[in-house]
């Protein structure tokens, strides 16, 4: 049987290993800390696990943001989103994760982050001010960290 501490020196190395890989290799290249642009600060507000019209959204659990995991992230970022430069871009993000906490984080947009307890829901938004490709990822450590990257796409005017 192995023992807890060995456990979770093996998820440990394996999330160290995946991030590596994953930065070694430019698979995923995060934007300067201080792009070109005005970026407005994005609001946080809690919601409920709901999709309405105009809205993304994310739902995070044992299988990653979207199910990521069957996707090929870390090396695929999954989901996918794809706006316009100056758009309004509001994403809904639920924690369908029975038993554990799970973060969201976008790059530049907003690198703070939520956490989100398990049943819980926040919407992000923000004004797409800076083009260019950003990371929207887990921001707190959980069984499948390392899984959960996705990908914002701003596309310029």
């Amino acid at each position: 049987m192995v023992s807890r501490r060995k456990l979770l020196v093996v998820v440990l190395l394996a999330v160290i290993i995946g991030l590596v890989i994953v930065f070694a290799t430019e698979i995923v290249v995060l934007p300067p800390s201080q792009p070109s642009g005005s970026v407005t600060s994005a609001v946080v507000e809690k919601s409920s696990c709901e999709h309405p019209p105009g809205t993304f959204l994310i739902i995070a659990d044992i299988s990653g943001f979207n199910d990521s995991v069957s996707h090929g992230a870390p090396l695929h970022p999954w989901p996918v989103i794809r706006v316009q430069q100056d758009q309004t871009v509001r994403i809904v993000v639920c924690n369908k994760d029975l038993t554990q906490p799970h973060g969201f984080a976008i790059s530049t947009y907003f690198p703070t982050g939520v956490a989100i307890a398990p049943g819980e829901a926040y919407t992000i938004t923000f004004t797409a001010t800076v083009p260019g490709n950003f990371v929207m990822y887990c921001n707190i450590f959980c069984t499948v960290h390392v899984f959960m990257v996705a990908q914002l796409i701003v596309q310029p005017k």
